[in-house]
């Protein structure tokens, strides 16, 4: 007889949870690191800063291909089932304010250059608390037997 598994509404498979996970980490990572190496002048051994603003920008996108691909799946169950609203808000204003930032610094005048970058540096590192907050919260979300699979 098979086992019956009770999942969180909204939850993501596995297949799709973990390479969300490693694209926005690296995203994160590579943010952090051009941080430092930028903003905070620290050498760091073998990585250069255009190599690392390189590899942010790579991960950036796959981080809104993936943000993209959740909203359709992840986010409509979840809103459906009133679960995780204002983390969730809260996640899907700081991506969208990381991107509008994002696309200002390449695409922005160097009138407003300043402020976008400090923009993008607090609401990237704030991105790392409200990250969390959103996955503690959603796995003390009650279980569903709704959502029940076989």
């Amino acid at each position: 007889m098979s086992e019956i598994k009770i999942r969180r509404v909204g939850r993501m498979p596995a297949w799709q949870r973990v390479p969300t996970h490693l694209i926005l980490a690296a995203c994160a990572l590579s943010g952090v690191l051009y941080f430092v190496r930028h903003e905070l002048r620290i050498e760091l051994p073998g990585l250069s800063g255009h190599g690392v603003l390189v590899a942010h920008g790579m991960s950036s996108a796959f981080a809104l291909l993936v943000f993209g691909a959740i909203l359709p799946g992840h986010l409509r169950a979840a809103w459906i089932a009133k679960r995780n609203r204002a983390s969730g808000i809260t996640m899907i204003v700081v991506m969208s304010a990381l991107m509008l930032s994002g696309l200002l610094l390449y695409y922005g005048s160097e009138e407003i250059r300043d402020g976008v970058v400090l923009t993008h540096w607090i609401v990237g590192f704030s991105a790392f608390a409200v990250f969390a907050l959103h996955l503690v919260l959603g796995r003390r979300a009650p279980r569903s037997a709704a959502s029940a699979t076989e």
